[in-house]
C-alpha cells in the first residue's frame, strides 16, 4: 500500500515534464479580447480544422517545441479554435480564412495584427512571432499605407504579404491604386508588381502583360507566360462552362484570338498540364523536353517540379539527362532542399551514386536548418 502514494508522485512529476509547448487558453473569444487588452498583448490563434493534416502536424513537431512555447507563451495569449465548431465559421468570416491552418494574430480590439497560412517549421514560425509585433506585420503596413506610403518597394512588399496571406482582394486594390498613379508601366519595379497582381483576362493589367510579354520577360524571367497562360485557361473554361480541361487542339484558336504572337509559347505550357492530367506521361514527357530545350526556364520551383517529373516517370536516359540539367539550374537559381532532394535521387537514378550522396548530405543539412522530414533522403546514403 506505501507504494500506491509513490507512484502516483512518479506519475504526477512525469506529467508535470512532459507537460510542455504552446499553452493554448479554450476561452471564448470575447473573454480572450477582454484578456488581450488588459494584459496589452495579441491574441494568437491556430485556426484548424480536425481533418487537416498540417494541423495535426504543427500540433506533434512545432507547437510543442520549449523554444517556440517560450516565446509564444510569453508573448501572446494563445488560442485555438476549430474554424468548423463553435465561435470557428463566424472567426472565420471574420478573418477570410480560406486556408488551414490559418495563424491569426489579433488585438485587443479585435483588429487583424497579422496573419500567416500552412504548416511553418519552427525556425519560421520563431520568426513570424517577430513579424507579428514588428514594423513588418500586416495591421503595421496598412497603417502605414493609408498614412500614404507609394514607395515602389513597400507597395510590392504589402501586396505580397496580402497575396501570401489569401487577401488577394485587399493586395489587388493595393497595386491597382498605386498603377493609377503611375504614367510608364514599362518600369521594372511596375512591371513586377503587375506580375503579382495581373487581375483576369480583359483587366487593363492582364492587357498590358499580353502586349508586353517580351518586355516583361526581360526583366523578370519567364514567369509572365505562365501568368498569361493561366488567366487565359481560366476564362476559356468560365466562359464555356467546361468542368474540366480541354485538349490542347480545342483551345488552340482560343489562343490565337486572345494571344496571337504568344501561342507557340503558351499552348505547349498548357499541353503540359493537359498531358498530365490526363495521366498521359509519355505525352508529357515529350512535350516537356521540348518545351524547355526551347525555352529554358530561370524559376528554380518551375525546374524542380519538372526535373521530379522525369525522375518519376522516364527511364530514357536523353530524357534524364535533360532532367539533371533543370534540377541543377535549380539549384543554382536557389538552393533548398526539395531541389537539391531531386538532383540527388535523380543522380542516384542514373547510376551516379557519388554525387548522388554528395548532394543528398547537403540536402539533409538544408533540411535539418528547416526542421523538414529527410527520412527519404537519407535512403540514398544507405
Amino acid at each position: 500500500m506505501k507504494l500506491i502514494p509513490l507512484l502516483i508522485l512518479c506519475c504526477v512529476g512525469l506529467s508535470a515534464q512532459e507537460a510542455v509547448g504552446i499553452e493554448f487558453e479554450r476561452e471564448a473569444f470575447a473573454d480572450l479580447l477582454s484578456e488581450a487588452k488588459q494584459a496589452d498583448k495579441l491574441i494568437f490563434i491556430d485556426a484548424y480544422t480536425t481533418w487537416c493534416g498540417p494541423c495535426k502536424m504543427m500540433d506533434a513537431k512545432v507547437f510543442p517545441d520549449p523554444e517556440v512555447a517560450e516565446v509564444f507563451n510569453e508573448r501572446f495569449i494563445n488560442a485555438k479554435f476549430d474554424m468548423e465548431k463553435g465561435e470557428g465559421p463566424s472567426l472565420a468570416s471574420r478573418y477570410s480564412v480560406a486556408a488551414y491552418p490559418t495563424y491569426l494574430f489579433v488585438d485587443g480590439d479585435g483588429e487583424l495584427v497579422h496573419k500567416a497560412v500552412g504548416y511553418i517549421p519552427k525556425p519560421a514560425l520563431l520568426e513570424l512571432a517577430d513579424v507579428a509585433v514588428s514594423d513588418r506585420s500586416l495591421g503595421a503596413m496598412k497603417k502605414r499605407y493609408d498614412g500614404g506610403d507609394r514607395t515602389p518597394e513597400f507597395v510590392s512588399e504589402y501586396a505580397r504579404s496580402l497575396t501570401t496571406n489569401y487577401e488577394q482582394a485587399q493586395a489587388d486594390r493595393v497595386i491597382a491604386e498605386y498603377l493609377d498613379g503611375q504614367s510608364d508601366w514599362t518600369m521594372p519595379e511596375n512591371t513586377r508588381l503587375i506580375l503579382e497582381s495581373p487581375g483576369s483576362l480583359g483587366d487593363k493589367r492582364m492587357d498590358f502583360l499580353i502586349e508586353n510579354a517580351a518586355t516583361v520577360e526581360e526583366q523578370h524571367g519567364d514567369r509572365v507566360y505562365g501568368v498569361i497562360e493561366r488567366a487565359l485557361v481560366n476564362q476559356y473554361h468560365q466562359t464555356n462552362r467546361k468542368r474540366s480541361l480541354v485538349s490542347a487542339d480545342e483551345i488552340e484558336p482560343y489562343f490565337g484570338e486572345q494571344a496571337p504572337e504568344l501561342v507557340d509559347r503558351l499552348l505547349p505550357r498548357y499541353a503540359m498540364v493537359y498531358h498530365q492530367r490526363q495521366r498521359d506521361m509519355t505525352s508529357y514527357l515529350a512535350t516537356a523536353a521540348d518545351y524547355y530545350t526551347r525555352f529554358p526556364s530561370d524559376d528554380y520551383a518551375e525546374l524542380n517540379t519538372v526535373a521530379w517529373n522525369f525522375f518519376e516517370h522516364s527511364d530514357d536516359p536523353e530524357q534524364l539527362d535533360l532532367a539533371i540539367d533543370w534540377a541543377k539550374r535549380s539549384v543554382e537559381i536557389r538552393p533548398y532542399y526539395p531541389n537539391l532532394d531531386t538532383l540527388a535521387w535523380l543522380y542516384h537514378k542514373t547510376g551516379q551514386m557519388e554525387k548522388a550522396k554528395s548532394t543528398a548530405r547537403l540536402a539533409i543539412e538544408y533540411a535539418k536548418a528547416e526542421s523538414l522530414d529527410y527520412s527519404e533522403t537519407e535512403k540514398i546514403l544507405q
